[in-house]
């Protein structure tokens, strides 16, 4: 039985909203089991006309973006005490505009099942995608059912509750919590789906913004100093380019072949660290010391505006929490209140980037080469500390002792190189 839940509790009816999980993610401490049954009344797994069948040219990863998705999103109610238990929603709908005898993909039924939901992280919204439907519009509805010998996850919010739409997940989010037992939603592409608590597009602009501030960061430093920008520019554009390249390659090796899933900003930092040390023993048009002092507040600068992109993304979470220090947040499937991972390391390189920036305009350019290799080592230092609050399993064993070990040695040598100018 689900521990937590008081004894004669029942989930007293259906609850749903037409919101959208972005695919079947699901960390360690939140990770479930998805078991699908076949849509109801379809002879086909795959509708004949559904999306699928039209993407049978593009590549895997393409035709799933592009194919039309249903969306919807159970809550509910992990209460305050106990352990952590697993839930089952049972979800089901109906398309809105069938005429005539129903045809396949015209209805749909699927089970979520999601494990390790803590007490007191709650409310808790659970979001499913539903594929092989026909597109339109549908009525939808989730209602918790038990595993054997044990008892239903209750509803959020309770029947009787006060008007749905003036209920909200704790502060700060502010993501409205319908009431409704039952829910309307209409099919699109994952882009352009809803999740509780995600905002799209937030990664890419968030991102973009932190690039464009670093280079015109560097523009400024460098300007400042009487130094030409041009060159520069183009090879910390280059950089950029590198980081992209090491941030997949480096999700890749961790992630152990996953290649479409995402990407690590550690590998961004290495990727464009390697580039920027090649474009300065080179020859970056301005001394090599004067580049690194340059590019590393931008780069950390950078981060520290476009990290939070990943919280209102949903990806990188942290482990659910019943502390009060944690916020709400989804990995685009389950939502609940977790360890801000994404915000603290943000703050840690914005906070950083501003030390290092201040000893850069005290003490110049050209003195502050060192102070490069200290930032960047200051910053990975942090982020071990913010990867000890993420959500998903350990990849090594020591990994993070050893990098953070690492990064201890080089901090000390290159504030010490900085000390004796």
């Amino acid at each position: 039985a689900p521990a937590g839940l008081a004894p004669g509790r029942r989930a007293p009816g259906d609850l749903a909203s037409g919101d959208l999980a972005q695919g079947p993610r699901v960390p360690p401490g939140l990770s479930g089991t998805r078991a699908r049954t076949a849509a109801a009344k379809a002879a086909p797994a795959v509708p004949a006309g559904a999306p699928a069948e039209a993407s049978d040219d593009l590549p895997a990863w393409a035709a799933k973006g592009a194919e039309k998705l249903l969306a919807v999103t159970c809550w509910l109610d992990p209460g305050e005490r106990g352990n952590p238990f697993t839930a089952t929603v049972y979800f089901s709908g109906k398309r809105t505009e069938v005429s005539g005898k129903p045809k396949p993909g015209d209805s749909f039924s699927q089970a979520e099942t999601v494990e390790g939901i803590v007490p007191g992280s709650g409310p808790v919204a659970i979001t499913a995608e539903v594929r092989g439907v026909n597109p339109g519009d549908w009525t939808v509805t989730a209602r918790p059912v038990a595993r054997p010998g044990g008892s239903p996850a209750r509803p959020y919010p309770p029947p009787g509750a006060n008007g749905g739409s003036a209920l909200r997940v704790p502060f700060p989010r502010r993501v409205a919590i319908p009431a409704s037992p039952s829910a309307t939603a209409r099919t699109a592409m994952l882009p352009f789906t809803k999740v509780p608590g995600v905002i799209r597009f937030a990664y890419a602009t968030l991102v973009s913004l932190g690039v464009l501030f670093g280079l015109g960061l560097e523009t400024l430093l460098l300007t400042a100093h009487h130094y030409s920008a041009v060159r520069p520019i183009l090879l910390s554009v280059a950089a950029v380019a590198g980081g992209v390249v090491g941030a997949k390659l480096w999700y890749i090796g961790v992630h152990r072949g996953r290649k479409f899933d995402g990407w690590c900003i550690q590998g961004f930092v290495a990727g464009a660290a390697v580039v920027a040390g090649v474009a300065a023993y080179v020859g970056a048009g301005v001394p090599a010391g004067v580049f690194l002092s340059a590019t590393t507040p931008a780069l950390l600068l950078g981060i520290g505006i476009g990290r939070p992109g990943c919280f209102w993304a949903g990806c990188c979470t942290g482990r659910p929490t019943t502390s009060r220090w944690g916020i709400w947040s989804s990995d685009r499937r389950v939502g609940c209140r977790r360890e801000p991972a994404q915000l603290i390391e943000a703050v840690a390189a914005l906070v950083i980037g501003l030390a290092v920036l201040a000893v850069v305009l005290t003490a110049g350019l050209q003195r502050s080469g060192p102070l490069a290799v200290a930032g960047l080592a200051a910053y990975t230092l942090s982020r071990q500390f913010a990867l000890g609050l993420r959500s998903e399993p350990r990849r090594y064993r020591h990994g993070r002792q050893v990098v953070a070990a690492a990064a201890v040695i080089v901090l000390i040598a290159s504030l010490a190189l900085l000390a004796r100018g």
